[in-house]
């Protein structure tokens, strides 16, 4: 048993069906004089140009990124063993321990940073989840 990828079970090898343009064809034919023009079709615009997101929208985006972002670097700097006197290093773990405070016992281990691992991860997933849905229902 052959598999035949885009053929209809209707079909033979001879006769194939119509093709469907990408583009739609012109509206006229254009003039075979030396003054012709090419006439344009117009087209609507892009899906993503036709519903841009407002600042609102975007600025929840943002903060759903930032939050993520920071829960991310935090896991990073603890995986890493970074020192945790650095200033920027502290300021990081306090952040991250802030925006995780409510998952704090969602998942209980033994080893206390593979616990702060899956409880930081399930935090940035919700907040940036939070964010896209909030960025989708305030974009119209």
């Amino acid at each position: 048993m052959a598999l035949h990828l885009g053929r209809r079970r209707h079909e033979t090898a001879e006769e194939k069906a119509p093709r469907r343009r990408l583009w739609p064809r012109r509206t006229q034919t254009p003039p075979t004089d030396d003054t012709a023009r090419t006439v344009v079709v117009e087209r609507k615009p892009r899906r993503w140009m036709r519903s841009r997101p407002n600042p609102v929208s975007m600025m929840i985006m943002a903060a759903g990124w930032a939050a993520a972002a920071i829960l991310a670097l935090g896991i990073l700097l603890t995986w890493g063993d970074a020192n945790p006197g650095n200033v920027l290093v502290d300021a990081v773990l306090d952040t991250g321990r802030w925006l995780a405070s409510p998952f704090h016992d969602v998942f209980t281990r033994q080893d206390p940073e593979e616990q702060l691992y899956i409880n930081w991860a399930l935090a940035g997933v919700v907040y940036y989840v939070l964010a896209r849905a909030l960025s989708w229902m305030t974009r119209f």
